[in-house]
């Protein structure tokens, strides 16, 4: 039985990226996931992802962000594949609106994010600036917004499958469609147990399951995390469709005001290719928690998705229809504050988990992975600091 340095159990956006940089420090790698990444089954999937650069969940994901950025620059460029697309990010806010991502000060956090990292930005301090730029908005009085430049859209699918690609080039061994059903540490290492009766040993492992962490880590972690489904929606484009495309219509974040059934923010991508594609525009669910091995995958047309034209599309977006062109489902893992969570478990320093989800960790993916790796192989992440994504400041929040 053939002893790995390191075996990353999950081959979604951190998980590949992990793999990826592992291998290329020469490191003997073995990447394992239940599926074939690229896949629909948890939450890295549905075209695009949104990526930014001033971050409103907390300043402190910033420098995760921007290194990010220049990874995904880096692999286009050893690839040729375009991964990722810089059309800006329109963060829109006004008086009395609903929370993103349980922060409530997340439009200051990005105000604040942009001067500290002199993140190149562009301000609309009330609605008739938003709507003389972007008419496509349905604003109201006292809404204002903010445009971080150095954001855009990712290719999620072609991003991970990249990202699994150049780790095999590197020397990864990537064992797909078998599922891990025990991590358990020895007195030499770390014992993987798969499905299919195969063992494999590693000094290390590092757990980046998505959806599938909670069943792998210690119960005094795996109580934090609350699996939902989200519905994704892309939405009939009835009139002025060059309004929506990229070099007109910023990816969006829009905190709506608590009216007409409002509970949630909503955000949005430009249309990309034929005008009949629709608009991929829809909102955050909180809730009920789900188990990802039964997701219900189908999307109900009267209460999901008439609901959510009528409440969060009808109102603030003129030119979109009641047709839905497209759904698809995902899955968050959320802790308090939408944080990410990266520590060691209990139950051994040789087992490292990573939960880089709650509905914002596409983006700061390829750095996480990369920091994963440097502290697995030299113990000391060299570009970012994951600090502040220890189970121990998760508690600051709990208590918070």
């Amino acid at each position: 039985m053939a002893k790995h340095d390191v075996i990353v159990v999950g081959l979604g956006a951190v998980g590949a990226a992990a793999t990826y940089h592992l291998a290329k420090s020469g490191a003997r790698v073995l990447g394992i996931d239940r599926f074939s990444p690229p896949h629909k089954h948890g939450s890295s999937h549905g075209d695009t992802r949104i990526t930014r650069a001033a971050i409103g969940e907390g300043v402190e994901y910033s420098t995760l962000a921007l290194r990010s950025h220049a990874l995904w620059r880096e692999m286009e460029a050893l690839t040729g594949q375009p991964l990722f697309v810089r059309n800006g990010c329109l963060t829109i806010s006004g008086a009395d609106a609903v929370v993103m991502h349980d922060v409530d000060d997340f439009f200051a956090n990005v105000e604040t994010a942009a001067r500290r990292f002199a993140i190149p930005t562009r301000t609309f301090d009330d609605a008739a600036a938003i709507r003389a730029r972007y008419p496509q908005f349905a604003v109201q009085s006292g809404d204002k917004a903010i445009l971080d430049e150095e954001a855009g859209y990712l290719y999620v699918e072609r991003c991970v499958d990249t990202t699994l690609s150049l780790a095999a080039q590197a020397g990864a061994q990537l064992l797909r469609d078998t599922q891990v059903m025990a991590i358990e540490p020895s007195a030499t290492g770390v014992e993987v147990a798969t499905g299919d009766n195969q063992r494999f040993t590693a000094d290390r492992v590092l757990i980046a399951a998505g959806a599938w962490l909670p069943g792998f880590v210690a119960g005094e972690i795996a109580r934090h995390f609350t699996v939902t489904r989200q519905v994704l929606h892309w939405f009939e484009i009835r009139s002025n469709p060059e309004r929506f495309r990229p070099n007109n219509c910023p990816v969006f974040i829009w905190q709506l005001p608590r009216s007409g059934g409002v509970t949630s923010s909503i955000y949005g991508f430009p249309l990309e290719g034929d005008a009949g594609n629709g608009l991929k525009v829809t909102h955050e669910e909180s809730g009920p928690a789900t188990d990802p091995d039964n997701v219900d995958r189908n999307v109900d047309p009267v209460n999901e998705t008439e609901r959510t034209f009528k409440t969060y599309i009808e109102p603030f977006f003129p030119d979109l229809g009641p047709r839905c062109v497209r759904t698809a489902t995902c899955l968050y893992t959320r802790v308090p504050r939408s944080r990410f969570v990266i520590d060691k478990d209990p139950r051994s320093d040789r087992i490292t988990f990573a939960s880089a989800c709650s509905g914002h960790g596409f983006k700061h993916s390829a750095a996480l992975g990369e920091a994963l790796a440097d502290e697995l192989t030299t113990g000391e992440a060299r570009h970012v600091d994951l600090s502040p994504f220890r189970l121990a400041r998760l508690g600051d929040y709990l208590r918070a």
